[in-house]
């Protein structure tokens, strides 16, 4: 049987002084491995001289790939190209600065090997040293995001990952989403393992990728579009806007309705004037917002046939098929 062939994306951001022993590491590694590799280096438009050291690396390693982005477009994007580039059975990230030894990356292909779709690793004593705030502020995101998504995951940003290739073959990566990887993962049904791992401070430089206040309240205003979007990829035709928009359409149109009868009995059973009641003006303008909402339901259902037929994505995941 052929050897299974895993790849190894590394987004590089600044990291002239770390990307150079990251390879010599990887290189040692795969070198005595079972199975085949190849790495694949993003240069995430870097002001430094990364990309040279890349690119030197690419041109002598017939296993290293380099990948030169034209700006700084940040780490999904970053792993994005890495992924689209890929090839490999098992799909790997690893950041470039060495926080997390290196011979995980073993660990992970053993539990990829386990028929895991999705390993995780969590990086004990990360806080070590960190303002306290910084530290409340990241468990409580991560336990907002936990109770959204209903997946267990210690540690969403550690930068080492390990995938299997149908995941990667379902997963697109969109503005800041590599934050809730394992929570877009669950949608396609997942199964996931997530392990302890060692963490040391980087040597050099400073991590262009870490949070800060301003990345806490983009995680904060990204949750509502996970809620949203967790839901409807699970369950697209659950939330139909036809029934929805449709439910909630027909009950103001409805309520209109009642408002409007009431209104015509006084006019011409009980003979009073109408014309200078706020119902008369409310009646109208719940009967218009409710037949605009049915019709928003009626052109959400052609958009939503539109996106999956276009896109050519299907409302379900098969893991595999044996002939």
């Amino acid at each position: 049987m052929d050897k299974k062939l895993v790849s190894i994306v590394i987004p590089c951001y600044n990291e002239e002084k770390n990307i150079n022993r990251t390879l010599d590491d990887l290189l040692k590694i795969t070198d005595k491995h079972k199975y085949d590799f190849e790495i694949i280096a993003v240069n995430d438009g870097s002001k430094d001289d990364t990309w040279t050291v890349i690119k030197q690396y690419a041109e002598k390693y017939d296993e290293i790939v380099g990948i030169n982005q034209m700006t700084n477009y940040g780490l999904s994007d970053a792993y994005q190209a890495g992924f689209d580039v890929s090839k490999g059975d098992y799909v790997i990230t690893l950041a470039a600065d060495l926080e997390i030894p290196i011979k995980n990356i073993e660990r992970v292909i053993s539990y990829l090997d386990q028929e895991y779709d999705f390993v995780n690793t969590n990086r004990v004593d990360r806080w070590k040293g960190a303002k306290m705030s910084r530290q409340i502020t990241s468990n409580t995101a991560n336990k907002l995001i936990t109770k959204i998504s209903k997946v267990e995951i210690a540690d969403r940003g550690s930068g080492l990952k390990g995938f299997n290739r149908v995941m990667i073959d379902n997963l697109r990566l969109y503005g800041q989403m590599h934050r809730f990887i394992p929570d877009y993962l669950s949608v396609y049904g997942a199964k996931m393992k997530e392990f302890d791992v060692k963490f040391s401070d980087r040597d050099y430089g400073e991590s262009a990728y870490a949070g800060g206040f301003s990345r806490t309240i983009q995680v904060v205003l990204d949750m509502l579009s996970l809620t949203f979007l967790l839901y409807f990829a699970r369950k697209p035709f659950n939330m139909m806007p036809g029934r929805l928009f449709g439910f909630t359409g027909v009950m103001i149109t409805g309520f209109g309705g009642v408002l409007g009868s009431y209104l015509a009995f006084l006019k011409f059973v009980l003979g009073q004037s109408i014309g200078n009641r706020p119902l008369l003006t409310a009646a109208v303008l719940l009967i218009i917002v409710g037949v605009q909402s049915m019709m928003m339901g009626l052109l959400g259902e052609l958009l939503l046939r539109i996106y999956f037929e276009s896109s050519g994505r299907r409302t379900y995941t098969v893991r595999e098929v044996i002939k």
